[in-house]
């Protein structure tokens, strides 16, 4: 067998590894487009209140810098839903007549305080919630 046979086969061996490469490569794209696309359709929506109130229900979002902690749920002192704010030293802070308006991505939740009739409100996205949302001392808010 001369170098030049050798070579020969060589490059067509793999001529033919790269062809079977390229095809698994053509049978796994459609694949990788189906998965990519599902996780954007699966990604959190709030279209409405409802959707909002159903995220929230049961989640509760914390920041370390500042030790607190902001959950929507039950305020059985005042018989009705409202964002709940709890701080390092465990004082509970309520927040009633809660308005909320749905941007599809995220939402904004804002109430006001039943004892001294300050609002507080919170920018929600998936997974976290920023308080001051635009301004420079937003403080973000992870799910625990």
């Amino acid at each position: 067998m001369t170098l030049s046979q050798i070579s020969c086969g060589f490059l067509n061996g793999n001529a033919y590894i790269y062809k079977k490469q390229n095809n698994l490569m053509k049978k796994f794209i459609p694949l990788l487009i189906l998965l990519l696309s599902l996780n954007t359709f699966y990604a959190q929506q709030f279209e409405s209140d409802i959707d909002v109130i159903t995220y929230m229900d049961g989640k509760k979002f914390y920041d370390s810098e500042n030790a607190m902690q902001i959950e929507y749920g039950y305020i059985s002192d005042l018989n009705t839903y409202g964002i709940i704010v709890t701080n390092k030293l465990n004082a509970v802070f309520y927040f009633i007549n809660v308005t909320i308006e749905s941007y599809g991505n995220s939402a904004d939740m804002y109430g006001m305080s039943p004892t001294s009739g300050n609002n507080f409100g919170f920018r929600l996205f998936a997974k976290k919630l920023i308080v001051g949302y635009g301004e420079e001392e937003s403080h973000t808010f992870y799910m625990q």
